[in-house]
């Protein structure tokens, strides 16, 4: 019983050395560590020799060294995040064209991208897509991309948070003066509306860690490499 508790303890204590590396640093010094946690430049090492952890620069060790951390962080980083957003108008201009008044309204969102996770992460990049739903007062319409962009997360700290600013979304209201009616049969009063927002997060391998919209199925169309379209909303009615 004694040899087989004994024989149990050995290899529990060498399951943390089989996992530890020989790091060597650029001013040629060893050290036998594993890696905890990888991401934005940042290594976190558990030594060997006492079970002290600490984070260093990647670049601080061998280019060998630095690749074998850049391995391990593609194997081993995990990703967790929650999305919130607000909108914000920016600016309003309003002119009259004979019986019809038009409003032109520029917004943006603001996404909020927090870590779920206790370890950095980074690399990352945010595609993003703005929807616009027009009104042209025969209902509220589809909603369809308006704009989209791209952005950049160098890291975002363990249970930290990331902002991205998108691109501007505009959108076009318009009503008529009492008396008068369009030709085609429009409504009166028209207004487009902020029609929802989709991203996708890719980590430096371009690979999709992370996906959310407003609603499901705008998904569909968030499709391939964003690009800022600006306004597309067109007036077309003639009053009477």
């Amino acid at each position: 019983m004694k040899t087989h508790i004994l024989a149990s303890l050995c290899i529990l204590a060498v399951v943390p050395a089989l996992s530890a590396h020989e790091f060597t640093d650029l001013q040629g010094r060893k050290l036998e560590a594993q890696i905890l946690a990888a991401s934005g430049g940042q290594v976190m090492l558990k030594r060997a020799s006492d079970g002290r952890t600490f984070n260093v620069a990647a670049t601080s060790f061998t280019p060998a060294d630095q690749k074998f951390i850049s391995d391990w962080a593609d194997a081993n980083t995990k990703y967790s995040f929650e999305v919130t957003y607000t909108k914000k108008k920016l600016k309003e201009t309003s002119t009259k064209v004979g019986a019809v008044t038009h409003e032109e309204e520029t917004w943006n969102y603001k996404i909020n991208i927090r870590n779920r996770l206790p370890t950095a992460v980074g690399d990352l990049r945010v595609d993003y897509w703005c929807f616009r739903r027009e009104d042209s007062g025969k209902g509220k319409g589809t909603s369809r991309v308006e704009t989209s962009g791209s952005s950049k997360i160098a890291m975002v700290a363990g249970s930290g948070t990331a902002t991205v600013d998108t691109a501007e979304i505009i959108l076009h209201k318009q009503e008529l003066a009492g008396g008068y009616y369009f030709t085609n049969g429009d409504s009166p009063i028209q207004s487009d509306g902020m029609g929802g927002l989709a991203i996708r997060i890719f980590d430096k391998n371009d690979r999709e860690v992370y996906k959310w919209a407003t609603k499901d199925d705008l998904l569909v169309a968030a499709v391939g490499k964003p690009q800022s379209n600006g306004s597309r909303s067109q007036s077309s009615s003639s009053p009477k």
